[in-house]
């Protein structure tokens, strides 16, 4: 079934990797936002930024798995690995700052 099924062209794979890139940007950007503007009233950050990093970082967890994932099922390899490794890091990044202020 499989066997008929071509890969796609390099070019292809680095146009879309480069297309797609803005949008995991601005996800990471949005998202980072929410994390540094959720603390309380007086600016101190505390349990509602724990709670808005581990927020971000199952969002971008799942983002990172369900587009790298598909792009990799469509062996789209280079778009793929780049959008695990980006979405990848936000997570690791909004874990982090979850950790550091839960």
């Amino acid at each position: 079934m499989l066997a008929g099924m071509q890969r796609p062209s390099v070019w292809l794979d680095l146009g879309l990797a480069i297309a797609l890139l803005p949008v995991s940007a601005m996800l990471i950007v949005w998202l980072g936002m929410h994390v540094m503007f959720s603390g309380d009233d007086f600016g101190s950050p505390g349990i509602r930024t724990a709670q808005a990093g581990r927020r971000g970082a199952w969002i971008s967890g799942c983002v990172a798995v369900v587009a790298g994932g598909g792009l990799m099922g469509l062996r789209l390899w280079i778009a793929g690995s780049v959008h695990l490794l980006v979405l990848g890091a936000a997570a690791v990044l909004f874990a982090g700052v979850a950790a550091q202020n839960g």
